[in-house]
C-alpha cells in the first residue's frame, strides 16, 4: 500500500513540478498523472527553456528522494506508519531520477517511446552518444551506491530481532516485506495504468521506472548479509505485515482521483 501511494504521488509531483517551471516561462499545460502537454501559443521552444523545463522534473524528483530519506532519518526511531512511506518514497524517487538518466540511452533520438524529459533535453542539445553513456553510467553508479545502504533501513522495521539476526532470516524477511510487496504493487500499477492511461509511451516509461526500482531492490537484497544489524536498531514494527485501513483508503482515493482526471487539468493562473 505504501509503495503504491508513494509511487503515484511521485509521478504526479514529477508532472506538476515540470508544469510549474513551464508556467514560469509562459507555457500553459494540461497536467495529469500520466504526464503533461504544453500549449505553445505565442511561445517557442529554444535550448534554454527546453533544458530548464524538461530537466526540472528529474532534478525535483531527486531532491524529493533526498527529502523523503531525511524525513525517514528524522523519524526512524518512532514506529509510525509514515516511516515506511518515507523510505519507499526515497527509493522510488531516486530510482525514477536514475531511470530518467537511462532513458536517453535506451532510445536516443526523437519521437520514440522514451522521448520525454531528459531525452528531449539531450536531443535538443545534440549530446553525442558516448557522453550519453557516461551520464547513464553515473546515474547507475548512484543507484547502486544508494541501494547498498537501503537494505538495512528495511531490515530495521522487523518486529523482532530474531527475524533479522541471521543471513537466511534476513533474506526471508526482505522477501516478505520488500520484494513481495514491490511485485504485487508493481502489478497493480501496471494494470491500473493499462486500463486508465493506455498510451504506449506512458506504459513503456512506467515499465522502465518499475524495472529500475526492481534493480535497486535486487541490489539491496544481495547485500543484506553484509549489513550487520544490532538488537537496539530494530524498530519492532508489529503492524508492518498487516493491511492498514488508512493506507488502503488512501490507495482507493488516489486510484479514483487519477482515474477521474485522466484527461488532465490546467493550472488556474
Amino acid at each position: 500500500m505504501a509503495f503504491i501511494i508513494a509511487y503515484m504521488l511521485i509521478m504526479f509531483l514529477f508532472s506538476l513540478s515540470t508544469a510549474f517551471i513551464g508556467k514560469f516561462f509562459g507555457f500553459d499545460s494540461n497536467i495529469s498523472y500520466s504526464g503533461l502537454k504544453f500549449e505553445l501559443g505565442r511561445h517557442k521552444w529554444d535550448r534554454l527553456n527546453i533544458s530548464i523545463i524538461w530537466s526540472f522534473g528529474t532534478i525535483f524528483t531527486g531532491l524529493l528522494g533526498g527529502f523523503f530519506f531525511y524525513l525517514y532519518s528524522e523519524f526512524k526511531s518512532s514506529t509510525i506508519l509514515a516511516n515506511l512511506f518515507f523510505l519507499w518514497g526515497s527509493v522510488i524517487a531516486f530510482s525514477v531520477m536514475v531511470a530518467q538518466g537511462i532513458l536517453p540511452c535506451l532510445e536516443p533520438g526523437e519521437h520514440l517511446a522514451c522521448y520525454t524529459n531528459l531525452t528531449v533535453v539531450f536531443t535538443w542539445l545534440s549530446i553525442p552518444l558516448p557522453i550519453l553513456y557516461i551520464f547513464c553510467a553515473l546515474f547507475i553508479i548512484f543507484l547502486l551506491f544508494f541501494s547498498i545502504y537501503t537494505s538495512k533501513p528495511f531490515l530495521s522495521f522487523s518486529y523482532t530481532f530474531s527475524k533479522v539476526n541471521k543471513a537466511t532470516r534476513k533474506r526471508k524477511y526482505f522477501l516478505e516485506t520488500v520484494i513481495a510487496p514491490y511485485l504485487l504493487a508493481g502489478a497493480v500499477l501496471l494494470i491500473f495504468n493499462h486500463f486508465t492511461y493506455p498510451s504506449v509511451n506512458f506504459l513503456v516509461i512506467n515499465t522502465v521506472y518499475l524495472i529500475t526500482i526492481g534493480i535497486s531492490i535486487a541490489v539491496s537484497s544481495l547485500v543484506t548479509n553484509i549489513n550487520d544489524i544490532k538488537s537496539e536498531e530494530v524498530m519492532r514494527y508489529k503492524n508492518l505485515q498487516t493491511v492498514s485501513p488508512i493506507l488502503f483508503v488512501m490507495v482507493i482515493v488516489l486510484l479514483i482521483v487519477f482515474t477521474a482526471v485522466n484527461k488532465g487539468f490546467y493550472l488556474p493562473f
